[in-house]
């Protein structure tokens, strides 16, 4: 199964993500390796240790210097970050990402002054559904209000997100969604809902768009356990 969560930063794609990732271990009985969450500058580090002898959490000072890279830098890093992802996706079986290009082309267009066509977007759309025509959208909602109350309760270190963008950027996750050339796409409201009430609905709403290998495996991995 491969799943990419879109989402205004704050709605709770991360936390649903590693969610995603032990039902996928649990009840279909797959390996999602890495929930891969780091499109979001400047936290576009993030590989496993089997990929890399490097540490996969960046240092502060590193932080501090992608940040104080050019527009024309930083759009570069991440063109070629979100094209080997996109890439690699076909190549297995279980798959959980979050942002990938929708979401940097939102925040670079409005906190890192570059900018993304159309035809970019849709061009990594059509890369997904040539190689992946069964990939789920699944888009993460929650409300301004919740959004501005996490953002006070929790505040993340070099988050991208300003109080004052809350309605334009979900408003710019709308737009890019309804572009969006993947057909099967599924909407969570995290607003009023615990983790384990919008993981129920995740599971229930992801049903249909199983494949009829994902059930195979449901059924084989359910067998394992009795």
């Amino acid at each position: 199964m491969r799943v990419i969560l879109l989402g205004c930063e704050y709605s709770g794609t991360t936390t649903l993500g590693f969610r995603i990732q032990e039902w996928v271990h649990e009840v279909i009985g797959g390996h999602v390796n890495l929930v891969h969450d780091h499109f979001k500058i400047p936290y576009t580090f993030g590989h496993d240790p089997e990929y890399s002898t490097t540490p996969v959490e960046a240092t502060p000072d590193e932080l501090e210097a992608y940040m104080k890279l050019s527009p024309r830098q930083m759009e570069a890093l991440q063109r070629h970050n979100i094209a080997y992802h996109v890439a690699a996706i076909p190549g297995m079986d279980d798959k959980v990402v979050i942002g990938l290009h929708w979401e940097d082309t939102i925040y670079g267009d409005i906190y890192f002054d570059y900018s993304r066509k159309r035809g970019y977007v849709q061009a990594m759309d059509r890369k997904l559904l040539n190689a992946v025509p069964d990939i789920v959208l699944c888009h993460v909602k929650a409300s301004p209000e919740v959004i501005r109350q996490r953002m006070l309760d929790n505040p993340h270190p070099y988050g991208v997100l300003k109080e004052s963008d809350i309605e334009m950027v979900q408003a710019r996750f709308e737009e890019e969604i309804s572009y969006s050339l993947l057909r099967h796409q599924i909407t969570l409201d995290t607003s009023t809902a615990t983790i384990e009430e919008t993981m129920a609905e995740f599971v229930q709403k992801i049903e249909p768009h199983l494949t009829d290998t994902d059930r195979m495996r449901i059924v084989l991995q359910s067998a394992k356990k009795t």
